[in-house]
Formats: structure tokens, sequence, C-alpha cells
């Protein structure tokens, strides 16, 4: 699959999943009936489908290769997406401590919990919408067809090494039970 349409298909599939956090912060949750896995569930999501097999798909792959087009404009962009990805991971370490918490009755206040997550939700949403206007298009119009083509492979073996063979599947069949559980809400 060509890059662009691989990340965008991404951008997709993570929107969907930040509708679904927000489903936990709109009201206070009791945690019960499957919601504490849920949480648990989609907090993995951000970890390992966001974190790891997106962002370093970018990181490794794709910001070096626009980097290499050498210009100032896309230099700066990169340096700021790159900051989007530091302070999501710091956001969704908070959130898993507040999940944490809350799932061990500790008494976390509920509302530090909203908060984190409403920042996170934020922060991703704005860095997709910049990535998919601003980023994307130069992948057609910076890289040659091989350098595409090149990338495709790394982002096939990043997958492969992420989720093994057949892992992204399986993985995505429980993102969409989860997705559907919580949007028909």
């Amino acid at each position: 699959m060509n890059p662009k349409d691989s990340l965008r298909e991404e951008h997709g599939t993570i929107m969907k999943m930040l509708s679904v956090l927000q489903r936990f912060f709109v009201k206070p949750m009791s945690l019960k009936d499957g919601e504490a896995k849920d949480l648990e569930e989609l907090i993995e999501f951000f970890e390992i489908y966001v974190d790891r097999h997106h962002h370093g798909k970018e990181e490794q792959g794709l910001f070096p290769a626009l980097s290499r087009a050498r210009t100032t404009d896309i230099d700066s962009l990169i340096s700021s997406l790159l900051d989007d990805h530091c302070q999501a991971r710091d956001y969704m370490k908070q959130i898993k401590s507040h999940a944490a918490s809350i799932q061990s009755c500790t008494g976390v206040d509920f509302d530090e919990f909203k908060e984190v997550a409403q920042r996170f939700v934020e922060l991703v949403r704005k860095h997709i919408r910049k990535e998919n206007s601003e980023v994307l298009p130069l992948i057609e119009e910076r890289l040659s067809e091989i350098e595409r083509f090149q990338m495709s492979g790394q982002f096939h073996d990043l997958e492969e090494a992420t989720f093994g063979l057949r892992g992204l599947e399986t993985f995505l069949v429980g993102v969409r039970i989860l997705y559907l559980k919580y949007y028909r809400q």
C-alpha cells in the first residue's frame, strides 16, 4: 500500500478510537461491567498501535525521508510533529496512571483523568489534521516512486515487528469490537 494511503487509513482508525476515549470521560465511570478491561484495551491501542506502530512509521521512515528534502519548512514541521509525539506519550503515561488509580479505587479525582484525556484527544486530533493537510501531500510531492516503494517496505517490516505476521489484523478486530461497543452508546 502507498505510504500516504497507509498513514491516512491509520489516522481514520485513530480518530475513531479517540471518540471511544471520549466516551470514558463524558461521565464518571464506575468501571464495572467490563469497562475497566475496555479502558485497558484502549490504553493498549494508543500505546501499541498509535505510538509504536504509527508513530514508529513516521519517526523511522517518513520523517527521515522527508528531512532529506532539505527545506526549512519541512524540518520545522517535522520538529513540531515530533514534539507532539512526545507530548502525546506524556499524556498517555498520565492517563494510564489515572486509569490504574480509578480501577484500584484509590480515590483519584475523576476530573484529573478527564482533563488529561481531553488534552490528549485534542492534541492527537490537531496532530492528525496537520499531518493530513501538510505532511501526507509531501509524500507525493517530495519523494520519488522508488523512495515511496522503499518506505512501504519499511512500514511492512515495522508492522511485522510490532504485531507479527497476522497480528495487526487480529489486533484491529479487537479495536473494531471496542469501537462498536462504545460508538452505539
